[in-house]
């Protein structure tokens, strides 16, 4: 049996670390600090969209990453063939997965100039509005389209 001491001694502990933990998570939230970024106060999924309308709708791939990365962002394929084109590129998401921080996006990009059609497969990890982590997975499409490429086709899969 716990006394009535014990008890008073217990929820007092809790209550002090209940405080303790809001005002942790209050003192680095990134908006107390001035963050004002795009990003910010957005779900995952609307930070890897905003991102990529920057990055590949608006051609600007430095601009987004000034504006939706971190300072400690790890970019495991930043020097990418389709990432180093100035102009927009014409993107088309085929499947969007968002599961808690990360968000997996499968999009084809047309054919630029020299530059041939990819499918890729952009996967990102946000936190706190950013991107703090980013992989790609490209697979050139040689002398088809995106609406071509046999990724993009409907398959049927019997469910109704």
């Amino acid at each position: 049996m716990i006394n009535q001491r014990t008890l008073n001694g217990l929820t007092i502990a809790a209550g002090l670390l209940l405080t303790a933990y809001v005002a942790q998570d209050l003192h680095f939230n990134p908006r107390w600090y001035g963050d004002d970024g795009p990003g910010v106060a957005k779900l995952p999924r609307e930070v890897v969209a905003g991102y990529m309308n920057v990055a590949y709708a608006m051609g600007e791939p430095a601009r987004a990453a000034e504006w939706y990365y971190t300072g400690k962002t790890v970019d495991l394929t930043p020097q990418a063939v389709y990432r180093q084109h100035s102009a927009p590129l014409q993107s088309t998401v085929r499947q969007v997965v968002a599961e808690g921080l990360n968000v997996a996006v499968h999009h084809c990009v047309d054919a630029v100039g020299t530059l041939p059609a990819h499918e890729l497969v952009d996967m990102f990890r946000t936190a706190n509005g950013r991107i703090v982590w980013r992989k790609t997975i490209a697979q050139p499409l040689g002398d088809q389209s995106c609406a071509e490429s046999a990724l993009g086709k409907p398959v049927d899969l019997g469910l109704k």
